[in-house]
């Protein structure tokens, strides 16, 4: 794929300025350069702090579906229990007008099908999956449809560095049919230098407190860059634009897009 394609779906109204952005102890940056096994980092001492996950976890989420064959194909069409999931005043249209196919649902960030797909995988088998993983602290006891979202699961910058490193590398007990499903999932950009693989999350922690996150890898033709960035803010649409922004700033300084 030559062209440049862009599926930021949820942010195309971005402008990307690359104004700094200070944020103090409010944010982290964490690259981690494959071949030199060398980190960057921006707030160290943040760097290792856990925090939820909230849509980051779409990542594992959508592995582990892909691996169990809950999802067998990229046209696969899925939806969820109205019932149980009634369509909330802030969902956008596209989570509940239609089935999604596996991509769609990951660039949108469509919770209510990730909460059944997470039902559908059951406790058992996510648990054992994350301990595989070695995902962040694997707790799950806040509840199997909703343990990222602002729950009991933590997980640090650094720790979703090194998840990107395993998952990429193929260290990851999942098949190679699954890795190759899922990278198509997570492709948003593809340059003639570089493919950048990305996941947002965020989300308001309690009145005065909203956490943003932005992960992602980007391959080159001879590397592969593991990045997160966290930041917080009094909203979440404080930190919605600001954390892809912040990733991108840093990328681009470091020459790595």
């Amino acid at each position: 794929m030559k062209a440049i394609v862009f599926l930021f779906l949820l942010f195309s109204s971005l402008a990307w300025s690359f104004e700094d952005i200070e944020c103090g102890k409010s944010c982290t940056f964490v690259l981690k350069n494959h071949k030199e096994a060398t980190y960057s980092i921006i707030n160290e001492k943040r760097a290792d702090v856990r925090l939820t996950p909230f849509s980051t976890f779409k990542v594992p989420n959508t592995l582990i579906a892909l691996d169990a064959g809950l999802v067998r194909s990229l046209v696969q069409e899925l939806t969820y229990d109205h019932l149980k999931y009634p369509a909330q005043r802030w969902w956008p249209s596209i989570w509940y007008d239609k089935p999604l196919p596996i991509r769609a649902a990951f660039q949108n960030s469509a919770v209510p099908i990730y909460r059944q797909l997470a039902s559908q995988i059951g406790r058992k088998r996510m648990s054992q999956y994350l301990i595989q993983f070695e995902y962040g602290n694997r707790d799950i006891s806040s509840g199997l449809d909703k343990f990222w979202l602002n729950g009991s699961l933590k997980i640090s910058a650094k720790e979703q560095v090194n998840f990107l490193q395993k998952l990429f590398s193929g260290a990851l007990p999942i098949s190679d049919d699954s890795l190759s499903l899922f990278k198509e999932v997570m492709l948003v950009e593809e340059t003639d230098s570089y493919k950048l693989y990305a996941k947002t999350g965020g989300g308001q922690i309690n009145d005065e407190f909203a956490l943003g996150w932005y992960v992602g890898v980007v391959e080159t033709g001879n590397n592969m860059y593991f990045f997160a960035v966290n930041i917080d803010g009094k909203s979440f649409a404080e930190v919605q634009q600001r954390r892809i922004q912040f990733a991108r700033q840093h990328l681009s300084r470091l020459g790595v897009i």
